[in-house]
């Protein structure tokens, strides 16, 4: 065994005791990876967003020197090329919509009528494929003809292509570096599959109002899918765990009665699936979560590792720590207008709070954004590795 392989399986080891509530050797502490890195480089988001080989290099020139043991996020979330092949009407990209530094932007619109619920309801998946990839996709406009057919066919091979791409650097990062993914696979809230994708934020607010249990009905018909999505996505890995993007959960965007109601029962069917199966939930809670955290706390011991971004760390840690892995500690804003003594002041009492007996991961609490400062980036570790010691 090379001195990289073991690096990656004495890091490897220091996550996983974590996320089971253990007590590692340290803290375990994550890179946030994200188009911050970009700035940093003579590179535009425009040749990252498009070019998988130069994304990787880059990546591999930031995390070559720096002692992390996980690493979270991306470059970019999506590649355009597999939307491009299909003529998707969900997302603009860098360079040809915007400036060539500039983010992706997702279009949201109602993709799904209010008259679509019952056949949605009934059979989604026959409805995503017959429906809803018509709608949003201009190349499926006209499903089974040839040039739908086509499309379908370059769309995949594309979706091969950049999975194969991604595969591979995940495992040169690991052999090379000892670097840890955060996680496999990807998953939702049904309510937010139902509230991002296909009924949009104005609709879904409508529907609780007007159609409540369609809202209801169609929830529970997403869990299946989400969960079987979740272990596909993950290649049936069981190891680390499935992220999940949380996104009209945080409080105060429904109220307490809705979130009860409308949101959770489904999103803890999923979470419970998944925990059948033997797959722990990265529960990405971006915003705040406090009022709910005695609910969270009903799920079943260790199902979920819950990342804290908004939340009440004090009371997460009272309610949630020794059942589940904390993860989190630093606000994404502290990154971006912080100084890097700002950041070690904060690593050191996100550690003191709540590392404890274990069961904790110090890392940026949401998604880090693209004008975070890269000695902020460094501060965080380095102080992760000072105070993170047991």
């Amino acid at each position: 065994m090379s001195e990289k392989e073991r690096l990656f399986q004495e890091r490897f080891k220091r996550y996983t005791v974590a996320l089971e509530c253990g007590k590692p050797d340290k803290v375990p502490v994550v890179f946030p990876l994200g188009e911050w890195v970009v700035k940093y480089t003579d590179t535009t988001l425009q040749e990252v967003y498009y070019n998988v080989d130069k994304s990787t290099e880059i990546i591999a020139g930031a995390i070559r020197d720096l002692d992390f043991d996980v690493m979270f996020g991306a470059l970019n979330l999506w590649w355009p090329p597999m939307f491009d092949a299909i003529g998707s009407k969900l997302y603009k990209f860098p360079g040809i919509y915007f400036e060539e530094n500039s983010g992706f932007q997702y279009v949201e619109e109602e993709y799904m009528k209010p008259e679509d619920y019952d056949e949605f309801i009934a059979n989604p998946t026959q409805w995503l494929a017959t429906k809803y990839l018509p709608h949003i996709c201009e190349e499926f406009a006209e499903p089974g003809s040839y040039r739908a057919t086509v499309a379908l066919i370059k769309s995949a091979a594309a979706f091969a292509m950049h999975n194969d791409k991604a595969v591979k650097a995940g495992e040169k990062w690991a052999k090379e570096y000892g670097i840890v993914p955060a996680g496999t696979g990807l998953t939702k809230a049904p309510f937010d599959t139902l509230g991002d994708a296909l009924r949009g934020t104005k609709g879904i607010l409508v529907d609780l109002r007007r159609r409540p249990e369609k809202v209801l009905a169609a929830c529970e018909a997403i869990v299946p899918h989400n969960i079987a999505y979740a272990m596909i996505t993950a290649a049936g890995d069981t190891s680390l765990p499935c992220f999940a993007p949380l996104h009209k959960g945080a409080y105060p965007f429904l109220s307490l009665e809705h979130w009860q109601k409308y949101y959770w029962p489904s999103w803890k069917a999923v979470i419970e699936g998944l925990w059948a199966l033997g797959k722990r939930t990265f529960f990405f809670a971006e915003g705040d979560w406090t009022p709910y955290l005695e609910k969270i706390a009903d799920l079943p011991e260790k199902s979920i590792v819950f990342a804290i971004d908004l939340t009440e760390a004090k009371k997460a840690k009272e309610i949630l720590g020794g059942r589940f892995c904390l993860y989190g500690g630093v606000p994404t804003t502290l990154l971006t207008y912080g100084t890097p003594e700002e950041v070690k002041d904060c690593v050191k009492r996100a550690i003191d709070e709540l590392a404890g007996d274990g069961g904790f991961v110090l890392a940026a609490g949401g998604v880090v954004m693209g004008d975070a400062k890269r000695e902020n980036i460094l501060a965080m570790i380095e102080a992760a590795r000072e105070y993170g010691v047991y």
